[in-house]
């Protein structure tokens, strides 16, 4: 029984040193990027004097994990359609069958044990031909290194995402949920925003 008891104890030592390895490496790998001029700054300003947008592009980044999915479904299920504007959606393959929807959808994957996401070779090429997105919207409530990159590398007006601790480096426009922590309302706030767009 007490080696049970140490045998967890001392695997769980071992996930916090191997998740605080890995948050520092992203730290890491932030600060080059900005040293090196690699994380766009010029994009963060938002003339609010504006109406209406030129382009006609507005992706979407769902959720990676299964939870947030299915409340970003349940939210996003009345977004109204503006059929001027183009949508695109990229989601995790895993939930493709899952999405009735109007526009182009693209595909990511996810590998849960080393926390990464691997946007398919096509869905990258695609998207980043798209030369001026109206938004970009990611509704991943977590930070992931992968989105965050090809995000910054996509010209867009509004770069909307939820608050985390590197948001500030990606994205104009970020609604909070940390006083509620509630998921919900988070995507509430930003289907109301693109609503109002539309």
């Amino acid at each position: 029984m007490l080696v049970i008891l140490i045998l967890k104890f001392d695997t769980l030592i071992h996930k916090k040193m191997i998740m605080k390895y890995n948050l520092n490496l992203i730290k890491i790998k932030l600060f080059y990027l900005k040293l090196l001029g690699k994380i766009k700054k010029d994009n963060f300003l938002i003339d609010t004097q504006l109406k209406r947008l030129d382009f006609k592009d507005i992706l979407i980044i769902f959720p990676v994990e299964n939870d947030a999915f299915r409340v970003a479904m349940y939210v996003f299920r009345d977004l109204i359609i503006d059929y001027k504007m183009n949508y695109h959606y990229l989601l995790n393959r895993v939930y493709c069958n899952n999405l009735n929807i109007n526009g182009n959808i693209y595909n990511y994957s996810y590998f849960k044990k080393n926390n990464k996401v691997v946007i398919d070779k096509e869905s990258l090429h695609k998207l980043s031909s798209i030369k001026d997105f109206n938004m970009i919207i990611d509704l991943n409530n977590k930070f992931f290194y992968e989105f965050c990159l090809f995000i910054n590398g996509l010209n867009a007006f509004y770069k909307i995402g939820l608050k985390n601790d590197y948001s500030d480096l990606f994205y104009n426009m970020q609604f909070c949920i940390k006083e509620s922590n509630i998921l919900e309302n988070g995507y509430k706030k930003i289907n109301s925003f693109l609503n109002n767009q539309s």
